[in-house]
């Protein structure tokens, strides 16, 4: 019997169904614990349906991330374009980042906490992780450029400086390691102050934090 083709839009349906499968797939049982056939098999279909649109666990694991890299991105940048000053794009961004965090978990382990292979194989898993700071990034210079934050270091470094501290108060409450004696968007609080007074030039950098903790307050009421 000859094979049914499908229409562009079931095999983008299937792609869609797989990379769901495969992203609980990879966040419990790891990397190394998933095979096409259990892919294959939780979508109840042959394997080689699957390597019929996948060339192989490596590319299905590029798609992954890169569909959570994308969404993430989405969020940064909607984040971004819904204020018009830098201060609260930051507030804005930095909330955003912990909401995504928490409402889609598979997804950002998947992003950040696992064997990755080299992204330079995958321009598009490249492109897309490069979408998902470009928020950040460019509002550090912005901050920069009006005097709000220090010139050095370098803008690159800021950005990393920011998202270092931020990715780690997500990656422990995701895994549970923070205390329980402890809010944790107290502890987000705190870290954002740490990073202000650590970045801000100092000139007016009382009044800038507190307009920062008012619109934070606001965001988190």
């Amino acid at each position: 019997m000859a094979r049914v083709k499908l229409t562009d839009e079931q095999i983008s349906e299937f792609k869609q169904q797989l990379v769901t499968a495969a992203t609980r797939l990879f966040v419990k049982n790891g990397y190394a614990g998933v095979t096409m056939r259990a892919i294959a098999k939780k979508l109840k279909c042959s394997p080689m349906k699957a390597y019929r649109y996948f060339g192989d666990k490596d590319e299905i694991f590029m798609m992954v991330r890169t569909a959570a890299y994308l969404s993430f991105a989405e969020s940064q940048q909607k984040a971004y374009f819904s204020k018009t000053s830098a201060l609260e794009r930051l507030v804005e961004i930095g909330v955003a980042y912990f909401q995504y965090a928490r409402e889609n978990p598979l997804q950002y382990r998947l992003m950040f906490e696992f064997f990755q292979p080299d992204p330079v194989t995958y321009p598009q898993l490249r492109e897309a992780e490069n979408e998902s700071m470009k928020p950040l990034h460019t509002v550090v210079v912005e901050l920069i450029n009006q005097g709000t934050f220090k010139a050095a270091p370098d803008p690159d470094i800021q950005t990393h400086v920011i998202w270092s501290a931020v990715h780690g108060v997500v990656s422990l409450g995701l895994t549970g390691k923070l205390s329980k004696h402890v809010d944790p968007a107290d502890v987000e609080q705190a870290v954002r102050n740490v990073l202000f007074l650590g970045l801000a030039i100092p000139e007016g950098q009382t009044e800038r934090m507190t307009a920062l903790e008012h619109d934070y307050a606001a965001k988190a009421d």
